[in-house]
């Protein structure tokens, strides 16, 4: 997914939103992981977006010190969000985080763009958390991204589940671009254990 973007973007500034089945899969860790990585590599250009409306979101996961700033009713109202950007000190990454984006429904796909336009210009990469999908507001951050990404737990989630989801996005609209397999177990092979005796 990012060297289809690398190869083939004719934007400066990648949005991607990371989204689940259910709370709790483990979005904002991978997002904090990401934004970590991504942030060595391109200090200062990538911003993480916590829209998940979560108290115990990404934005705490790299230790920023970001205030969640609520988002107006109307679009006419909005805020320069700049100025409620900090950075997560040592990663090299900016954190915005959202209060509760509750008045957001699928037809608010402009109030988003608009957001995520006065951000684009200082940033190469966006890191969305857009929380779960049951969430009335993922959708719209999912619908207003370049690259859309389903985390799946891995302990919980069931190949009939994953069908329905992938459905469900489906009949929205929304297309996915990649997964990641969250919580995975890895068993020791037999082979190390006879090793170690």
């Amino acid at each position: 997914m990012l060297s289809k973007w690398l190869l083939t973007s004719k934007e400066s500034c990648a949005v991607i939103g990371f989204t689940s089945r259910a709370r709790g899969e483990g979005v904002s860790t991978v997002v904090a992981g990401l934004a970590r990585s991504f942030g060595k590599a391109d200090p200062g250009g990538v911003l993480v977006l916590d829209a998940s409306g979560s108290k115990r979101g990404v934005a705490r996961l790299l230790r920023a010190k970001a205030v969640p700033v609520a988002l107006p009713e109307r679009e006419a109202d909005m805020p320069d969000m700049r100025g409620w950007i900090t950075r997560a000190a040592g990663y090299g990454v900016d954190v915005l985080a959202l209060a509760s984006a509750g008045s957001l429904r699928v037809g608010s796909a402009s109030f988003v763009q608009a957001v995520l336009e006065g951000l684009r210009p200082a940033y190469h990469t966006i890191l969305v958390d857009a929380g779960a999908l049951p969430e009335s507001w993922a959708a719209c951050w999912l619908a207003c991204s370049n690259y859309r990404v389903l985390v799946i737990d891995s302990s919980t989630a069931t190949r009939e589940v994953l069908e329905h989801e992938r459905h469900e996005l489906e009949g929205s609209g929304i297309s996915l671009d990649g997964s990641i397999l969250n919580k995975r177990t890895y068993p020791i092979p037999r082979l190390l254990y006879w090793l170690a005796r």
